[in-house]
């Protein structure tokens, strides 16, 4: 499939009553699930993935734990979680948290309100939680050597020991992979949790990268609007305009769907040749883009219940009729996505352009988007045209990156485009060409 990292959802212990499966209200930091196994079988997997040149990514939790944790059954100390009057949740606006206006109440909420009934909110201001947290995540580094840590609900714990916490890490591992899951409105409030931006603000994240919601909101928006001047494809090229606001956006991880959305499959309403555009650009544009299981056999459903978007992928599993794994226990349509995704992510593996290249846009002409990716050694030509109607487009506008170029190579079909004064993209299509002297 050309996947270089394996990024788990929590595999730590979840001994909850209820809702235990997503392993996002965890009751023992130090002990893996044993509904997966044990510590010593998930070092085994790693240690396989490691044998294949892959990476792991450790999805762990900073803001909150499940309620049949061992320390909160019987708490170290009366201030080791956050306690209102009555039960109180989060308001999950993050944004009040760089409000230049918001009430003393609205950031307490936000912070210190728990998740849910049943996940109590941890109180890092404590030096004893933030250093039990700190010592933890260096733990699981020299026991498994994870390559990278998600860091879940990033935002909704305290600011000043995320601070602490991301600097701990990255003195102890320069190189770890770490990225924080920001799941807000607006490039300028995601931009406020990355360690390297270029915004005058009192916090500091350290953080490498983020995951990209802006960018999956822009691709969203690109394929389901028809095209106007914020709308439409529109929504990709203002979203990566505001890139400014970071010194490296490469760092963010970017995706299509994921474990609290929609799938992507059925956000397009089932429409195969929007699924390639998708695909297409989460593959070719800047940062790094994350699969979510079953994408790549067009598995569908919807968030509401979230419990749809999460089912066994089938193969392997005692009853399942079907072996996904498998081609032949496959639909040709799912064949087909199956070999594209292959395909075009084989192809970016072994394309270092598309990894760390430079990125260069051009404003949205009739609908159709085009960017370049490029370094000393290659350039790669990006077209999408999501509207129904095709669209021939002078090429002239683009002079400053093609002009040495006197051919193209199409990276989904192979067919070589000699004509490259002129290029006449058909409707709900992405062109990937490596160009050619």
């Amino acid at each position: 499939m050309g996947v270089t990292a394996l990024w788990l959802n929590p595999v730590l212990t979840n001994d909850q009553p209820q809702w235990s499966y997503h392993g996002y209200a965890c009751t023992d930091n130090y002990n893996i699930d044993p509904r997966f196994g044990d510590n010593e079988l998930y070092l085994k997997l790693i240690n396989e993935t490691h044998k294949r040149g892959m990476k792991m990514v450790m999805d762990i939790i900073f803001n909150h734990v499940g309620d049949q944790h061992w320390f909160i059954k019987d708490l170290p100390s009366h201030d080791w979680v956050h306690e209102f009057p009555a039960f109180t949740k989060t308001t999950y606006m993050v944004s009040a948290l760089m409000d230049p206006y918001a009430s003393q109440h609205d950031k307490d909420v936000m912070s210190n309100g728990w998740f849910d009934k049943h996940m109590p909110d941890l109180n890092q201001s404590n030096p004893l939680v933030a250093n039990y947290l700190i010592q933890n995540t260096i733990w699981w580094v020299e026991y498994a050597q994870i390559d990278a840590y998600r860091l879940d609900t990033y935002a909704y714990s305290d600011l000043k020991f995320l601070e602490q916490w991301g600097q701990s890490i990255l003195n102890e591992y320069p190189n770890l992979g770490i990225f924080g899951e920001t799941w807000v409105q607006g490039e300028p409030i995601q931009a406020y949790f990355h360690g390297k931006t270029n915004l005058n603000t009192p916090f500091y994240s350290h953080l490498p990268g983020l995951t990209d919601f802006q960018l999956y909101y822009a691709i969203n928006g690109a394929l389901n609007e028809p095209f106007g001047w914020a709308e439409g494809v529109s929504r990709l090229y203002y979203t990566l305009v505001k890139d400014y606001l970071y010194q490296d956006a490469y760092k963010n991880v970017i995706f299509l769907d994921n474990h609290d959305l929609s799938r992507f499959y059925s956000v397009i309403n089932e429409d195969f040749d929007k699924y390639k555009m998708g695909m297409g650009l989460l593959l070719t544009t800047r940062g790094i883009p994350c699969i979510y299981y079953g994408t790549e056999v067009l598995m569908k459903n919807y968030a509401n219940p979230d419990g749809l978007v999460r089912l066994d992928f089938e193969g392997g599993w005692k009853g399942d009729k079907e072996n996904k794994f498998e081609s032949s226990g496959r639909t040709a349509k799912e064949n087909e996505a199956f070999n594209f995704v292959r395909n075009l992510q084989n192809w970016r593996k072994n394309n270092t352009v598309l990894h760390d290249g430079k990125l260069m846009q051009f404003i949205p002409e009739n609908g159709v988007y085009t960017y370049f990716r490029y370094d000393n050694q290659k350039t790669v030509m990006v077209m999408l045209n999501p509207t129904d109607k095709a669209v021939s487009i002078n090429t002239n506008k683009y002079a400053e990156v093609m002009k040495d170029y006197t051919l193209a190579v199409d990276v989904i079909s192979d067919k070589t485009l000699s004509n490259l004064t002129n290029i006449s993209i058909p409707p709900k299509t992405i062109y990937i060409f490596e160009l050619k002297k």
